[in-house]
């Protein structure tokens, strides 16, 4: 990856990060409706942030329920401590989880320990550097445990379905 395309990457991470982590967001949103526009209806925006009631910190970017209008859905999470998805679970679809250095100048720096169970026979995998774990439809998985956090990560999930709801949360 050269230079120019590491420090867009990075610039561009600094400014997600800078958004999602402020405790209150704030939405200098026009109503779709009222400009008319042939694309606008694509930009999704104010819809897509929730604080969500769990051990993540600031504000999530969510699209569970349709809102990216594309058969995806994903969450992008700050995590700042450790974090316990102890239920066993699978999916009609693919799912890919990320773990992502919260250093926007070296993302690829992870600064957290993670331990992730996969298939039928729970093998454990250890994640201690910047990882994506893809996960084939209707493949076991869980426990996820963030065991060790010594400085924010991202937590990115990525589902190919337009609807999902995590086992066991109260949010969607």
């Amino acid at each position: 990856m050269t230079k120019i395309i590491k420090k867009r990457l990075a610039a561009g991470l600094m400014a997600a990060w800078a958004a999602l982590s402020s405790p209150e967001p704030s939405f200098q949103q026009t109503p779709a409706e009222a400009v008319p526009s042939k694309y606008g209806k694509y930009i999704i925006s104010k819809e897509i942030y929730r604080k969500i009631p769990t051990d993540y910190a600031g504000t999530s970017l969510l699209s569970h329920n349709g809102e990216l209008k594309a058969g995806v859905s994903m969450g992008y999470h700050c995590v700042t401590r450790p974090i316990l998805f102890s239920e066993t679970h699978s999916h009609p679809n693919e799912e890919i989880l990320c773990f992502i250095g919260g250093n926007p100048l070296d993302i690829t720096d992870l600064g957290a320990e993670i331990e992730i169970s996969l298939g039928p026979e729970m093998e454990k995998h250890v994640i201690t550097q910047t990882a994506c774990v893809s996960i084939p439809a209707n493949l076991p998985h869980c426990p996820l445990n963030i065991k060790k956090v010594d400085r924010p990560i991202v937590f990115l999930e990525i589902s190919l379905t337009s609807s999902y709801k995590a086992p066991g949360s109260s949010y969607r």
